[in-house]
């Protein structure tokens, strides 16, 4: 199960990459999965849940911000990752 954040990543074709444009896409409605860096702030992870509240979102936690960037295929980190539906 560890690499179940591996396999959504891979057979999601539409995805958003950092805080910002997550926190947009919960509110928006258009976001069924968030992936957590396990190396996450906990600031940034409250922030995820309290927009989250009450909407049907799923967390998973991913691998190292390093590793979520480069599975995401961008050239930093990646703090979280939101799957669209």
């Amino acid at each position: 199960m560890a690499e179940d954040y591996k396999s959504l990543l891979d057979n999601s074709p539409k995805k958003l990459v950092g805080l910002k444009q997550v926190l947009r896409g919960i509110t928006d409605g258009t976001v069924w999965c968030v992936i957590v860096s396990s190396d996450c702030e906990e600031f940034i992870k409250e922030r995820l849940r309290d927009q989250a509240a009450g909407k049907e979102v799923e967390f998973k936690k991913g691998p190292d911000m390093s590793e979520l960037g480069k599975i995401s295929k961008i050239d930093v980190g990646a703090a979280v990752v939101g799957l669209l539906r």
